[in-house]
């Protein structure tokens, strides 16, 4: 989540750790939106590594977490086109996805996406804001489309929440409530479609110590007031509920599902 804090990065550490192990109980090939800079850190490294060899897909979550939205262009081009270049070079792995940190885009990043070579984002959901500034009809924003006109790019939109004003994701339920969670996917059963799920290691992480918090917003932030394995009870649980109700599939997988039930050339225009 963007957090600042001195010492080990212990959020990422136990966090990645304790999901890549759910997702071998589970047999979930996840795909991980993963922060460039964070290849320099040799546990973080060791820990990514170990991903790539489990089969988990790498997708870029820029090179340094900058909100986009407030970066001149010639900076998001190196945000977005090098990070997958460092990726892919440091890794050996195709990197084809993106995620913008705090989902914070517009229809230029977009554009910048698909001429770096990605092809796909998952950060838009169905606000107005968002609609705005990707030039797309809000209702676009509730199922997989193509956002630029005459290219094969795709946008995998988050689950639309409306009208809770907050996701229903795991970070959300571990605040909100296991019943919070099952009614937002429930709803996106109903109306059809694929569902994206959104983990944060803040999911699975065990509390940041003291010296590292400061104040009750660094605590809810980092969902610290939570013990690590009740929160890893919970995305099990989670996890779980989406099993009994959705084919769980690999992001590739679904790519191949939506481009071919796409019409050729299909956009959504404002």
């Amino acid at each position: 989540w963007g957090l600042q804090f001195e010492g080990d990065d212990s959020i990422f550490t136990t966090g990645l750790t304790a999901a890549l192990e759910l997702f071998k109980a589970r047999g979930v090939r996840a795909t991980l939106f993963v922060i460039a800079s964070s290849l320099d850190d040799p546990a973080k490294r060791k820990l990514i590594e170990e991903a790539v060899r489990r089969g988990h897909e790498i997708a870029s979550h820029t090179i340094t977490h900058p909100n986009l939205l407030q970066i001149d262009s010639a900076q998001k081009q190196i945000e977005i086109g090098d990070s997958r270049a460092r990726l892919e070079q440091r890794l050996q792995v195709p990197v084809r996805g993106f995620r913008a940190p705090g989902y914070r885009l517009d229809r230029e990043c977009l554009e910048l996406l698909a001429a770096a070579g990605y092809a796909w984002d998952a950060s838009a959901s169905p606000t107005a804001a968002m609609a705005r500034r990707l030039g797309a009809p809000v209702d676009a924003l509730t199922a997989p489309f193509r956002p630029l006109e005459g290219r094969e790019f795709l946008e995998l939109p988050l689950p639309d929440h409306r009208p809770s004003p907050v996701p229903f994701s795991p970070s959300y339920a571990h605040l909100l409530g296991t019943g919070f969670y099952r009614w937002g996917v429930k709803r996106a059963q109903r109306r059809g479609g694929p569902l994206i799920i959104l983990f944060h290691l803040i999911d699975f992480s065990d509390p940041l110590p003291s010296c590292q918090l400061s104040g009750w917003r660094s605590r809810i932030a980092s969902l610290s007031m939570l013990g690590g394995p009740r929160k890893r009870r919970s995305c099990r649980r989670m996890l779980d509920e989406i099993a009994t109700r959705y084919r769980l599939t690999s992001t590739d997988d679904l790519i191949r599902e939506v481009r071919s039930g796409l019409p050729n050339g299909s956009t959504a225009q404002p």
